[in-house]
């Protein structure tokens, strides 16, 4: 098992690749180009972590981008996530649904800390096995996963002994 770091930041190359990912589904789907999600894909595809659709609004107003609606940025999340540039989580479902970039970053699952929110990100072989197995013996084809567990961290845990004592 391998723990990991948050997401390194895409650079200026990377993020053009995406933008052209994003371009291509976009002339498939028929839709105009549009320059406010451009915009909304960019400061996306630099945020480090996971985030929520209201911190991607704040980041959009600090980078220059405020005249891109709140409407806007909802509209284009969907598309950023079937193009592959962006994976849906629920890194913390008692705040909602939150994002993090999957362009050209290696898939990973998550420990979450149901105390205080912590998450840590990891990769283990053996889940991803063990997953492929159960698929195939009932008959399915995987496409893709989230994998999140839930529990309390060490240092929530040693709080709560802390306060116990």
């Amino acid at each position: 098992m391998q723990l990991l770091r948050a997401g390194s930041v895409l650079g200026e190359a990377g993020v053009a690749r995406a933008l052209e990912r994003l371009n291509t589904l976009v002339k498939e789907r028929g839709l105009k180009s549009s320059s406010a999600r451009d915009a909304v894909a960019r400061v996306a595809l630099r945020r480090r972590g996971h985030f929520s659709v209201d911190e991607l609004i704040t980041d959009l107003k600090t980078h220059g981008s405020s005249d891109v609606h709140a409407a806007t940025v909802y509209r284009v999340l969907p598309l950023l996530v079937e193009a592959g540039l962006l994976q849906l989580t629920q890194v913390s479902s008692r705040e909602g649904a939150r994002y993090e970039r999957a362009f050209e970053r290696q898939h990973h699952d998550h420990l979450i800390c149901t105390s205080c929110g912590k998450v840590v990100e990891f990769e283990f072989e053996a889940i991803e096995l063990l997953q492929q197995d159960v698929a195939e013996r009932a008959g399915f084809q995987l496409t893709g996963h989230i994998h999140e567990l839930l529990g309390i961290c060490g240092d929530c845990r040693a709080r709560e002994r802390r306060r116990r004592s």
